[in-house]
């Protein structure tokens, strides 16, 4: 590690009380004041997002980076925290320390404490963990959950649970969310923001908008707040509209890019105004089509009406894709390029005129008497 080495900092801790007296008690002994020192300093710190000279954080410590080095490897030591390197860039992660009951039943940790410190010393640490237990003779009348409350339970309920077992997202996008969240702690999008819905929200969007995984993670403090228990989508879909989209030439029958990119390319690579934003996001949300069906209905769009988006022809076509439930750009090239005819029992009937009666001279004339006109 050397002091021009680039560090950043993520905290997956959140101390209560009791790690609190864990970290000081058990964990003070073993690792020495100055780590644990560090671990404080840091942690309140909280996250740091983007990417600081180590130097600078020597000098804020008063250490020298042999003496820093040696600190961290105590706190990776004991699981206090986990360093992750690439090349010159190093991922510091700050985690929870362990409570007194929790740090006591582990084998490892209890055995090394002991060894550095004393039994006795460890004996009088974990007087008070524990209270006799003074409820014999009591009956216990507590009342259970019933389970009548789970018979509406949905296949669409169990998915949310697989997601939990696997730790994985499965959406049909382009924008990896598994990818993202890797680097994402719970602080910068805690644990009950991460809801499928928000999940796939968050892809799609990135999927028409052309967002990056970089840019995407910009967006989170403002559609994540720590004061709200409500993901503003709202907010990310204005966010995401708004964004600056890096430009790259999309090869000829490439549909499966994001759209706003897709769509530049379509135009020589000239800005999308915010009118054309607005067509691709209701057809997504509205006409519920995949940024491939999308890609070929712009261009389809745009050879067909003389260069123009025109919402009214978009919109027609795309309520046909999504009745037939086409979703892939190949399905869509192929719908798209067939001639529309009707139907045999849609065509006008051929009356046969050989049997319809004649009229003679006079009651032509009759007639036309009838009518007024003679």
């Amino acid at each position: 590690m050397l002091g021009k080495d680039l560090y950043k900092i993520e905290v997956n801790a959140e101390l209560s009380n009791e790690r609190l007296r864990s970290l000081v008690f058990f964990y003070g002994p073993l690792i020495g004041s100055d780590s644990l020192m560090i671990y404080e300093y840091l942690l309140l710190r909280g996250n740091l997002l983007a990417f600081e000279e180590i130097n600078k954080l020597l000098v804020s410590l008063n250490l020298s980076i042999d003496d820093f080095e040696f600190y961290c490897r105590k706190l990776n030591e004991y699981r206090l925290m986990k360093t992750l390197r690439q090349d010159n860039r190093y991922i510091f992660i700050f985690n929870n320390p362990l409570t007194m009951k929790e740090f006591i039943k582990d084998d490892i940790l209890v055995r090394d404490f002991i060894l550095k410190t004393s039994g006795d010393h460890y004996q009088d640490l974990i007087a008070d963990l524990y209270v006799e237990n003074t409820h014999r003779g009591f009956e216990d009348v507590s009342e259970t959950l019933s389970l009548e409350g789970l018979k509406n339970w949905t296949d669409k309920d169990e998915s949310y649970l697989n997601r939990k077992k696997t730790g994985e997202y499965e959406f049909n996008t382009m924008f990896d969310v598994n990818v993202f969240l890797k680097d994402i702690s719970t602080n910068l999008l805690p644990m009950r923001f991460r809801t499928m819905d928000n999940m796939r929200e968050l892809a799609i969007m990135a999927d028409l908008y052309n967002i990056s995984y970089d840019k995407m993670r910009t967006f989170l403090p403002r559609v994540a707040r720590t004061d709200s228990n409500e993901f503003d989508l709202k907010e990310l879909r204005y966010l995401c509209m708004k964004a600056q989209s890096e430009y790259r030439k999309v090869e000829e029958g490439n549909y499966d890019v994001p759209c706003l990119n897709f769509l530049m390319s379509l135009q020589d690579g000239k800005e999308v105004t915010d009118y054309d934003k607005r067509i691709i996001f209701n057809l997504s949300n509205s006409y519920h089509l995949s940024p491939p069906v999308i890609n070929v209905l712009l261009e389809h769009g745009l050879k067909n009406c003389d260069n123009r988006l025109i919402e009214n022809y978009l919109y027609a076509i795309a309520a046909d894709l999504h009745r037939n439930d086409v979703n892939t750009s190949a399905r869509a090239l192929e719908r798209l390029s067939k001639p529309y005819s009707r139907k045999e029992e849609d065509k006008l009937p051929v009356y046969d005129t050989s049997k319809n009666k004649g009229f003679t001279a006079s009651e032509e004339e009759e007639l036309l008497k009838l009518m007024g006109k003679k």
